[in-house]
């Protein structure tokens, strides 16, 4: 054990064996220490250790253990008030942890709060990933687990999505293989952020797949909050395929769950979805009703990306119900959350949509340019292919009209094309 944190502070100090080993003992013998082969006087431990600047004492590792894990737990369960209050806990007794296990366990859950914190720390996050990286070669199965996990957390809010597929597959992959201790609860959230990655590339079957194998541990473990996560991806695959009455269905299921748990967040986002299905199924008065009730929670919860959102579809809504100055007020609502952001989706989705409510305010050359230049090409690297298919078309449509028939031929098979990537 002392050979293993010798070694995790030599190399986080950047020191080679030679430079610490010189004038204590032998490379060799440093190197039979480290690796735990070699029976160890107690002066040269103590001097290694000096040299370092670490103790050769340890402390009640099993106690670290338990209260990461519990830290863990907070996070996978979403309790993340609680995650908040226990962090000052937790990083007062890391203060006296020199095992080098604990250590990297803290770094990757660290990561993972810093991911998954009401205000997220990118850059932390992936420093010390960056970190734990450098040192993958000291981490056991479970720690390779979590790692992976965490990378593809990761890159899902940096929208890396087929990254972060690849980390999850890894993760996956230690859990079939090897005889690790990973807690189910864990492995119900691989299978949940699995299904979320696949989400964003719009594969709908593997959406599917993995979204009922993580409901399958939660509902076991009575995790419902979680359970509605999934049901509320189960939804939105079924909603892009327009199987409507399934996507109805997974999207009541979720409503059960965050009804009893009084969870704001996820009302909100359960009823804008049921707002999108009605939309999709033409029943404008009936999307406006969701729509608004989705609003009710999402000022509550004070996100102006998401009540942004939220006033999108419903200027929308209005729009497809030819209520032109309720659409016009709607989009002005969201334009004003959205504020300076020029990144978001919404934006680019308020931006047609203005186009076309204002009309004859606009060149048909602006409008035009804003779609095939900027907006189409945003969600082709974004992989939004109902969206790059959704505005092709309507592009196609406006060339059609003009009698522009070798342009709207081009933009027909680019939404043709969109729509095949979507399965």
């Amino acid at each position: 054990m002392v050979g293993q944190r010798i070694r995790y502070y030599r190399k986080t100090k950047g020191l080679t064996q030679e430079e610490l080993a010189q004038g204590i003992c032998s490379v060799s013998y440093l190197s039979k220490i480290e690796k735990g082969d070699a029976k160890s006087s107690e002066e040269v431990i103590n001097l290694l250790c000096e040299r370092l600047g670490i103790s050769p004492e340890e402390v009640d590792s099993n106690e670290i253990l338990e209260l990461l894990n519990e830290w863990n737990m907070m996070m996978v369960n979403r309790r993340f008030e609680e995650a908040d209050d226990f962090f000052e806990k937790v990083q007062e007794k890391m203060q006296i942890v020199n095992e080098p296990e604990l250590i990297l366990r803290y770094e990757l859950f660290l990561a993972r709060y810093y991911i998954v914190t009401a205000n997220p720390n990118i850059n932390a996050a992936s420093n010390l990933l960056l970190k734990v990286n450098n040192l993958k070669e000291q981490l056991t199965p479970e720690l390779i687990f979590y790692f992976n996990i965490v990378s593809g957390s990761l890159n899902i809010n940096q929208n890396n999505h087929k990254l972060s597929i690849q980390f999850f597959k890894k993760a996956e992959d230690i859990y079939n293989t090897t005889n690790s201790n990973i807690n189910e609860s864990d492995v119900a959230v691989l299978y949940y952020l699995t299904a979320l990655a696949y989400g964003y590339l719009m594969r709908i079957s593997a959406v599917n797949s993995y979204a009922f194998k993580a409901i399958g541990i939660f509902d076991k473990e009575y995790n419902y909050s979680r359970s509605a996560d999934c049901q509320i991806l189960l939804a939105i695959s079924y909603r892009r395929v327009q199987n409507y009455d399934q996507a109805e269905y997974h999207l009541n299921q979720a409503l059960k769950y965050s009804r009893s748990f009084h969870d704001n967040f996820t009302s909100g986002v359960i009823y804008h979805n049921l707002g999108y299905v009605f939309s999709c199924k033409k029943e404008h008065l009936k999307a406006v009703e969701f729509f608004k009730k989705s609003l009710f929670y999402k000022e509550k919860d004070g996100d102006p990306e998401r009540i942004a959102g939220t006033s999108y579809m419903l200027a929308q809504e209005f729009f497809e119900l030819q209520d032109f100055e309720q659409a016009r007020q709607w989009i002005k609502k969201s334009f004003d959350n959205l504020g300076n952001n020029t990144t978001s989706d919404f934006y680019y989705h308020l931006q047609i949509l203005n186009y076309r409510v204002e009309g004859s305010e606009y060149t048909w050359s602006e409008f035009e340019t804003f779609v095939s230049k900027e907006a189409i090409p945003h969600f082709e690297k974004r992989n939004m292919w109902e969206y790059v298919s959704l505005y092709s078309e309507l592009l196609a449509d406006s060339y059609f009209d003009q009698s522009q028939y070798k342009k709207a031929s081009l933009f027909y098979r680019i939404s043709n094309n969109s729509r095949k990537k979507i399965f």
